[in-house]
Protein backbone atom coordinates (compact mmCIF):
# COMPACT_ATOMS: atom_id res chain seq x y z
CA UNK A 1 0.00 0.00 0.00
CA UNK A 2 1.17 3.12 -1.11
CA UNK A 3 0.46 5.29 1.78
CA UNK A 4 1.91 3.51 4.85
CA UNK A 5 0.11 2.82 8.15
CA UNK A 6 -2.79 4.26 9.06
CA UNK A 7 -3.84 5.34 12.25
CA UNK A 8 -7.81 4.90 13.84
CA UNK A 9 -9.07 4.36 17.15
CA UNK A 10 -10.66 2.15 19.30
CA UNK A 11 -14.75 3.59 20.46
CA UNK A 12 -16.67 3.24 23.63
CA UNK A 13 -18.20 0.52 22.06
CA UNK A 14 -14.83 -1.49 21.24
CA UNK A 15 -15.24 -0.87 17.21
CA UNK A 16 -12.50 0.67 15.24
CA UNK A 17 -13.02 2.22 11.63
CA UNK A 18 -11.59 0.69 8.70
CA UNK A 19 -9.64 3.76 6.61
CA UNK A 20 -11.73 3.91 3.05
CA UNK A 21 -8.55 3.59 0.93
CA UNK A 22 -8.12 0.35 2.84
CA UNK A 23 -12.12 -0.73 2.21
CA UNK A 24 -12.04 0.03 -1.04
CA UNK A 25 -9.02 -1.71 -1.68
CA UNK A 26 -10.45 -4.94 -0.11
CA UNK A 27 -14.00 -4.17 -1.38
CA UNK A 28 -15.68 -4.06 2.24
CA UNK A 29 -19.07 -2.68 2.31
CA UNK A 30 -21.53 -2.33 4.96
CA UNK A 31 -22.31 -5.84 6.58
CA UNK A 32 -19.08 -7.59 4.90
CA UNK A 33 -17.31 -10.16 7.22
CA UNK A 34 -14.05 -10.34 7.96
CA UNK A 35 -11.34 -12.36 9.73
CA UNK A 36 -8.87 -11.10 12.63
CA UNK A 37 -6.15 -13.32 13.45
CA UNK A 38 -3.34 -12.39 16.01
CA UNK A 39 -0.21 -12.98 14.24
CA UNK A 40 3.37 -11.79 16.08
CA UNK A 41 1.67 -9.15 18.49
CA UNK A 42 0.03 -7.52 15.32
CA UNK A 43 -3.48 -8.09 14.31
CA UNK A 44 -4.19 -8.84 10.45
CA UNK A 45 -7.69 -8.20 9.18
CA UNK A 46 -8.50 -9.97 5.75
CA UNK A 47 -11.58 -9.98 4.24
CA UNK A 48 -13.52 -13.15 3.90
CA UNK A 49 -14.29 -14.29 0.36
CA UNK A 50 -17.71 -14.04 -1.46
CA UNK A 51 -18.25 -18.07 -1.34
CA UNK A 52 -17.96 -17.83 2.19
CA UNK A 53 -20.41 -15.11 2.03
CA UNK A 54 -23.04 -17.27 -0.22
CA UNK A 55 -22.03 -20.00 2.33
CA UNK A 56 -23.20 -17.70 5.75
CA UNK A 57 -26.32 -16.85 3.81
CA UNK A 58 -27.89 -20.34 2.84
CA UNK A 59 -26.95 -21.41 6.19
CA UNK A 60 -29.41 -18.49 7.81
CA UNK A 61 -31.83 -20.89 5.96
CA UNK A 62 -31.81 -23.83 6.97
CA UNK A 63 -33.88 -25.04 9.33
CA UNK A 64 -32.42 -27.32 12.30
CA UNK A 65 -34.27 -30.98 12.38
CA UNK A 66 -33.97 -30.72 16.27
CA UNK A 67 -33.49 -28.27 18.79
CA UNK A 68 -30.63 -28.59 20.75
CA UNK A 69 -28.83 -26.79 23.49
CA UNK A 70 -25.05 -25.37 22.88
CA UNK A 71 -24.40 -28.14 25.52
CA UNK A 72 -26.17 -31.13 24.48
CA UNK A 73 -24.36 -30.29 21.03
CA UNK A 74 -20.96 -30.00 22.91
CA UNK A 75 -21.55 -33.42 24.15
CA UNK A 76 -22.61 -35.04 21.02
CA UNK A 77 -19.25 -33.92 19.30
CA UNK A 78 -17.47 -35.30 22.18
CA UNK A 79 -19.39 -38.64 22.07
CA UNK A 80 -18.10 -38.74 18.50
CA UNK A 81 -14.99 -37.74 19.33
CA UNK A 82 -14.46 -40.34 22.11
Amino acid sequence: MPHGPMITKLTKGQQITIPSLIREKLNLKPGSRVEIELRDGDAVIRPIGSDLEAFFAQSRKVKAKQHLTAEQMDQLVEDELH
